[in-house]
């Protein structure tokens, strides 16, 4: 009986080695496949799209935000645009007390035009001998500070009036017609938000695939179901030494005036892409630092697998990019290959053959 015993536990994993083919390969008889050409499923080396995909976050920033502000001190007297109005460059905002600098002005036109009338009397009385060349110049050099004086004048009373220094989107107005304002308060907020500016960090590993002009997709918790494309515009000139990172700006346009200022984005980068070699990931076998696959080929009459070394790239949506080591066409093993050795002979399965409904036998195909 000890005997018997010892007989079951020698044979016992060996018959649970033979239900477990019997499981993997459907449609054929345990014994066949323990003795014959081993069962596999195959892929054929295609092409498809690879690109390096990078993800950060960043905030968005307008492309242009001044603060409106004033160079004089006076009383408000007009105003001439609503808390967030749309404005063109040139448009006026506002304007200051005028008529102290109005007189200001008449009085200095007045004097460069009496300076003026001066020097084209002493041109023609000059022109007659009747007066030295010194009274000349002197004459010339009263109307260039006359007319000095009247242009700065002028840019007082410039500075009096506010003006949109771009088109955009005023903010809050921040004075009344009345306020006395001084030099570097605040009036309002323009922003320029046809165009939005990016500011993200991306690690220094990928600084080789940061250039301007490399496509990026934007997305916010704000406006959910939304993407927004853009480009990267800039790249900093410096690694943060503390992060090993580099900030990256990009711009995206904003043509339905939707992103605001302050809206914190998920930004992904889509950089190097390319059309390569791709196979399913599954058929990857690593060894040591190596990869390899097995490649279905034709041996006379029968088919045998052959082992080759490849070279990998991206993995990307469960398919791998192949760099080197096969070409479009082949067929490379995907499942089934834990029971092949290199050179051993295979049969070619058809998948349909365990799909629901299918026949029992299923298809084999050998050798095209």
């Amino acid at each position: 009986m000890a005997h018997t015993g010892s007989s079951w536990r020698l044979f016992r994993p060996l018959g649970l080695a033979a239900v477990v083919f019997a499981v993997l390969i459907p449609g054929l008889p345990a014994s066949a496949q323990a003795r014959g050409p081993a069962s596999v499923f195959v892929a054929d080396v295609g092409k498809q799209d690879f690109a390096m995909r990078i993800e950060a976050l960043g905030t968005l920033k307008a492309n242009e935000r001044v603060d409106l502000t004033l160079n004089v001190a006076d009383r408000v007297t007009a105003l001439y645009f609503d808390d967030g109005e749309r404005v063109v460059a040139g448009k006026t905002l506002l304007s200051l007390a005028q008529r102290e600098q109005v007189a200001l002005v008449e009085a200095a036109e007045a004097n460069s035009d009496e300076a003026r009338r001066q020097y084209q009397r002493a041109i023609q009385l000059a022109e007659q001998d009747a007066i030295a060349q010194t009274s000349l110049d002197a004459a010339r050099r009263d109307l260039e500070n006359a007319n000095a004086q009247l242009r700065a004048v002028q840019v007082r009373q410039k500075d009096r009036v506010l003006v949109a220094p771009f088109d955009g989107v005023l903010g809050f107005r921040m004075v009344s017609v009345g306020s006395y304002v001084r030099p570097g308060d605040v009036v309002a907020t323009l922003v320029d938000d046809s165009q939005m500016k990016l500011d993200f960090l991306v690690p220094s590993t990928f600084l080789r695939s940061l250039k301007a002009g490399v496509a990026v997709t934007a997305a916010t918790d704000d406006l959910p179901g939304m993407d927004f494309s853009g480009t990267i515009d800039s790249v900093d000139n410096s690694i943060d030494p503390v992060t090993r990172s580099v900030r990256v700006r990009a711009i995206l346009p904003n043509p339905d005036k939707t992103l605001k200022a302050g809206m914190f984005m998920r930004v992904t980068i889509s950089a190097d892409a390319r059309t390569a070699l791709s196979i399913p990931e599954g058929a990857i076998q690593p060894l040591g630092p190596d990869n390899f696959v097995l490649v279905a080929v034709n041996d006379g009459d029968r088919m045998i697998a052959r082992q080759r070394k490849v070279e990998i790239g991206l993995r990307q949506g469960g398919n791998v990019e192949v760099l080197s080591g096969l070409e479009e066409g082949e067929r490379i093993i995907t499942e089934g290959a834990i029971r092949v050795r290199e050179g051993a002979e295979i049969i070619v399965r058809d998948r349909s053959a365990i799909l629901p409904g299918a026949s029992g036998n299923g298809a084999a195909a050998n050798a095209d």
